[in-house]
C-alpha cells in the first residue's frame, strides 16, 4: 500500500521493499519447484510426462523453470527409450504364442496383439514429435 519515492536515495523503503519482493518471488519460484517436481514422480506413464511438459511450458516463462523443464524432457525421452525396450523384449518373447482376447479368432488376436504394442511406441512418439517438430 504505501508509495514509495524510487528516486530519494536516503530512503531505503524501495530498496527493503525491493529486497522483500525478490525473496517472495524466490519462495514462489521454490513452491513452484517443487509442485512440478512431485507432478512428475506421480506421472505413471510417458504419455502423461509428455503432457505434463507441453501445459507447463504454456505457462513458465521463467528461464531456471524451463531450463529444469528440458532436463525433465530428456528424463522423459529416456523412459520412452525404456518403454520401446519393453515392447520389443514383449514382442521377441510372445510373437510366436502372443496373449489373445477369448472373443477374437486366432489371426485376428495375432493384429490386436501387435498393433497394441505398436501403439505402446508409436503415441509417445507422436507426442513427442508435436512437443518439438524440427527434431
Amino acid at each position: 500500500g504505501r508509495r514509495l519515492d524510487v528516486l530519494d536515495y536516503r530512503d531505503g523503503a524501495f530498496d527493503r521493499a525491493y529486497i522483500e519482493f525478490n525473496v517472495r518471488l524466490s519462495d514462489l519460484d521454490t513452491s513452484l519447484q517443487f509442485f512440478i517436481n512431485r507432478a512428475f514422480e506421480k506421472a505413471y506413464s510417458v504419455r502423461e510426462a509428455l503432457s505434463l511438459l507441453r501445459r507447463f511450458r504454456q505457462l513458465l516463462r521463467r528461464d531456471h523453470l524451463l531450463r529444469d523443464l528440458d532436463e525433465k524432457q530428456v528424463l522423459v525421452f529416456h523412459q520412452f527409450g525404456l518403454q520401446i525396450l519393453q515392447a520389443q523384449r514383449i514382442y521377441e518373447e510372445d510373437k510366436d504364442d502372443p496373449p489373445l482376447p477369448r472373443d477374437l479368432p486366432p489371426v485376428a488376436g495375432h493384429i490386436a496383439w501387435a498393433r497394441h504394442l505398436l501403439r505402446r511406441v508409436q503415441e509417445p512418439m507422436e507426442l513427442f514429435r508435436q512437443q518439438a517438430p524440427d527434431v
